[in-house]
């Protein structure tokens, strides 16, 4: 028999279907990944790659360099192609491309079943990331004396610089894509001193981006972006280290569905303050 041949390439727009396709096998999902992917790529156009093995659509990775490190994600090999060396082909030059940028750490959230793959490669267990879903819905006795407002595209860079220190990075072109794209679904509270103290994006399916310095700021925000509607019931995902977002998320009905290992290569310690954090954009750019 001839051994596969795998072929590495820039993602495009044109593999939106295939590589989605690719994702919802993988990962055993209905919903589409094709909103997400696309955004994702208008953001970091050259951060996404294709695998294709003897000409068949095989599967992809990505990641959104934000500088100070990258985040890797939406790793998938399809299960008919899996077992050929297509997932560490493709892990082996995406991370040939970031130390080629100079980017000095890489984060991933790691699945058991990609794990191993991920230590051989460098990375080393941190943290872990917690996927809550909202199982039943708990109304709440009073309500937080936080003021929470719509997002105004004037305030984004208020919101961004809130944002930096936590993140541990500047990703100011994720947060201007999320306001553009629902910008009733983007919420933020103040302190007294008229300071952001804190900022909620409800996706579609998920929340966040989701950050406050005080727990009473993140249930002010919880509050405003359960009155919306979802497509099915919201998911987060909190950061393990985050006592009082788990406790939050908890108190409202939200359930643990599984954990994913939180991943550093090179670098030391984690960037930012993961314990401020209440909610990921995803698991694929954090």
């Amino acid at each position: 028999m001839h051994e596969p041949v795998i072929a590495i390439r820039s993602s495009t727009v044109a593999d939106l279907e295939l590589a989605d396709d690719i994702l919802k096998a993988a990962f055993r999902a209905s919903d589409s990944f094709q909103m997400d992917l696309q955004r994702y790529m208008a953001i970091q156009p050259n951060g996404w790659l294709f695998a294709t093995c003897t000409g068949a659509p095989a599967g992809m990775v990505g990641a959104m360099d934000y500088s100070r490190f990258a985040y890797i994600g939406l790793m998938a090999v399809h299960p008919t192609m899996q077992g050929r060396g297509i997932g560490r082909t493709l892990m082996q030059q995406l991370l040939t491309w970031l130390d080629m940028r100079g980017t000095p750490m890489t984060l991933l959230d790691a699945t058991e079943a990609g794990r191993p793959l991920y230590a051989s490669l460098g990375f080393h267990e941190q943290d872990d990331a917690c996927v809550f879903v909202q199982q039943h819905t708990v109304h709440p006795t009073m309500h937080t004396a936080a003021q929470v407002q719509l997002l105004q595209p004037q305030d984004l860079p208020a919101v961004m610089a809130f944002d930096r220190p936590v993140f541990g990075a500047e990703r100011g072109a994720v947060l201007r894509a999320l306001l553009t794209d629902f910008p009733e679904r983007f919420f933020v509270v103040h302190d007294d001193a008229g300071e952001v103290s804190g900022y909620c994006y409800a996706q579609i399916r998920r929340l966040g981006p989701w950050v406050a310095r005080q727990p009473t700021d993140a249930e002010a925000l919880l509050q405003a972006a359960l009155a919306l509607s979802y497509a099915g019931a919201p998911q987060v995902i909190v950061p393990q280290m985050n006592r009082a977002g788990v406790a939050l998320l908890e108190r409202y009905g939200f359930h643990l569905v599984r954990t994913t290992r939180h991943m550093r290569r090179c670098g030391v310690g984690l960037p930012g303050q993961r314990e401020l954090l209440y909610g990921q954009v995803s698991f694929a750019i954090g």
